[in-house]
């Protein structure tokens, strides 16, 4: 009696992915693929390609989607469900789980001609919540990682089977991927692979061994060359190999039926697991940036419910920016890919927009200013929104700035999303100290008077002499033209407290931007002493189609935005080759410290140095005695 053998290949791009790797990808990997598949078509294959790259394919490589659609025509392919955006389910609104799935399935009818009966989960991320959303989406059966299964107390063995689980009445059938064949195919030679496969299930009664994984396996991470013999040899084998046969999901089922019921807890795949601390959504709480990324999916939604309906195209940019692949980091660079985040935002912000639009958010005014808890740490956050751009402030976390959204049409973009920088398990031993705060902008210090740019961008100890960039700010006035901010806190030497400090923020809302009217008092106490620092970050729009680099001006020179500029100055201008210019201006000429935000993340290749903004900060050197202040203006607009 045979066991058999479900060859499942995702096909992912994530939703902001450059055109260049795109292309390159197509080339070294899916091509290739598609070009085995058909040499093979007597096998069976499975086959999950995503929304995101659906939708780039549909408009870049649509003879690669009709050739793949003809393969599951004639049923050598069973094409595999799955959400519109790629996202992680289980961390999204019930209601978006639904219209994930559902959307995906428009569209996969759409291209392929038929609809498909089973589902890949984005990273496998499993909670028991969404067996009901595939049920109702028409979904008979989905593909977990084993790992999944073994956490609900069953055997090894026990994964060679479908189960059947249930929630609130629906049922889902699960069918799960072999981590131990993961770690062999294909990295293995195609002999050993079979014969591991043969000794996995033999034995049994009609097991079926589920490998699923990343089609950039096949010509990507490895030489094409390589995966082409390889593919050709390993299918070859199993063209006459009795004791293993291919298999479509469906199929088995059919003939076969599940081993039995089950209840499964959360899971994923093992590193996933271990990535995340054994639960994804851990990463919410790890990464600030994630969980902004996250708040703001929630935001909008509330302003698309409000909108009503006629907004398909706003709704489709909200399930994009979904796509999983920027709220989470392991291997890969995830969240520290500035071009996927950057996208996030472009389409949270485009369907924001819309849905303002639709609602006449802004008719009887024309800004807003609202105390709301918008990332959920139980306190109020200060947002300010306007037709044309959004201005979000962090009261407990220094009176900073962390979003900045320009939301005119074709400019969507938030210019403040830039990355911090995290301790990570593979960065132990490595020259590098995490930030101890998050680099957003308009954080006051007061540095040394022997503070020197590398030690603020590095995080050299004990330099900042006070609390201030981290103290808590009170809003003491709001009306139309601006707010301000007020806090408190010590100017310390040597541990102790020389001086009480006072920092001052009238935050004024521009035509096109805003300006911080700044003023630092020695309120009482001993003389200070220090380096007064306005710190601000910029995300520059990377060219995602071409490869235009990003510059900054200033003191009459132009640089590349990876080099870095000491000198007397008194603005800043960014340039990208796809965005109007940012430019940074201070009400007088002072020090200004340039240099590129940069992170350390593991990938594929190992450790990488990447780019995350522009960090910039003026310096005043003071001596302030009690009851004197030094006062500066820095305006942040966007030449459009």
């Amino acid at each position: 009696m045979p066991g058999y053998f479900v060859f499942a290949i995702h096909f992912h791009q994530p939703t902001g992915q450059l055109k260049k790797v795109n292309d390159r990808i197509f080339e070294n990997s899916y091509k290739l693929l598609l070009e085995v598949l058909k040499e093979f078509s007597d096998l069976k294959f499975t086959v999950h390609v995503s929304g995101p790259l659906l939708l780039y394919a549909s408009e870049y490589y649509p003879d690669w989607l009709n050739e793949l659609a003809k393969l599951a025509q004639y049923g050598v392919v069973e094409v595999l469900g799955g959400s519109l955006g790629e996202a992680i389910l289980p961390i999204l609104p019930g209601e978006d789980r639904d219209l994930q799935l559902r959307e995906y399935m428009r569209l996969a009818e759409k291209v392929f001609g038929l609809k498909p009966r089973g589902a890949w989960l984005p990273e496998r991320v499993w909670e028991p919540g969404l067996v009901g959303h595939f049920a109702r989406s028409g979904i008979e059966y989905v593909l977990l990682d084993d790992s999944t299964l073994q956490r609900a107390n069953k055997a090894s063995s026990d994964s060679l089977y479908p189960w059947l689980t249930e929630d609130a009445g629906s049922r889902l059938a699960a069918f799960f991927i072999d981590t131990a064949l993961r770690y062999v195919l294909p990295w293995e030679h195609p002999d050993r692979v079979i014969d591991f496969m043969k000794t996995r299930v033999r034995g049994l009664d009609n097991p079926v061994l589920v490998w699923g994984s990343d089609a950039e396996k096949f010509g990507e991470w490895r030489d094409p060359g390589w995966a082409r013999w390889w593919l050709r040899e390993f299918l070859n084998k199993l063209r006459f190999e009795r004791e293993i046969q291919t298999i479509h999901p469906s199929e088995y089922l059919k003939q076969f039926g599940v081993k039995g019921l089950v209840y499964l807890p959360p899971g994923s795949y093992d590193k996933m697991l271990e990535w995340s601390g054994g639960f994804f959504r851990n990463f919410i709480v790890k990464y600030a940036e994630v969980n902004n990324m996250h708040k703001k999916m929630l935001w909008v939604r509330r302003k698309l419910e409000r909108a009503g309906g006629g907004l398909e195209e706003a709704w489709r940019s909200y399930l994009l920016a979904q796509c999983n692949d920027a709220y989470w980091h392991g291997l890969f660079g995830g969240v520290y890919l500035s071009h996927l985040r950057q996208a996030i935002y472009e389409n949270y912000i485009k369907a924001e927009r819309a849905a303002e639009e639709a609602a006449g958010y802004f008719e009887e005014e024309a800004r807003k200013l609202l105390l709301e808890d918008f990332d959920y740490d139980g306190l109020d956050e200060l947002l300010v929104e306007g037709k044309d751009y959004n201005v979000y402030i962090d009261l407990r976390d220094g009176g900073t700035v962390f979003e900045f959204d320009v939301k005119r049409k074709g400019l969507e973009h938030n210019l403040q999303d830039t990355m911090s920088r995290y301790a990570e398990p593979y960065l132990e031993g490595a020259k590098f100290t995490p930030d101890w705060y998050r680099r957003v902008s308009a954080r006051v210090h007061l540095w040394s008077t022997d503070t020197g740019i590398d030690d603020w961008l590095w995080n050299t100890p004990f330099k900042d002499l006070s609390d201030l960039a981290l103290a808590r700010h009170y809003l003491t006035h709001m009306d139309k033209e601006g707010v301000t901010l007020r806090a408190t806190g010590g100017y310390y030497v040597f541990g102790s407290r020389v001086a009480e400090v006072e920092v001052e923020k009238r935050v004024r809302f521009l035509d096109n931007g805003f300006a911080i009217d700044y003023a630092v008092r020695n309120l009482r106490g001993g003389v200070v002493r220090a380096k007064v620092g306005y710190e601000y970050h910029l995300a520059p729009k990377v060219d995602r189609v071409g490869e235009g680099e990003l510059s900054y001006s200033v003191g009459g020179s132009r640089m590349s935005v990876r080099d870095k500029y000491v000198g007397r100055a008194s603005s800043v201008r960014v340039s990208s080759p796809v965005y109007p210019d940012v430019v940074l201006s201070a009400s007088r000429e002072l020090e200004v410290w340039v240099a590129p935000l940069s992170t350390l993340a593991r990938t594929e290749k190992g450790l990488m140095e990447m780019y995350q903004g522009l960090a910039v900060q003026f310096v005043d050197q003071v001596e302030l005695d009690p009851g004197r202040e030094v006062r500066l203006t820095v305006e942040t607009r966007v030449a459009w």
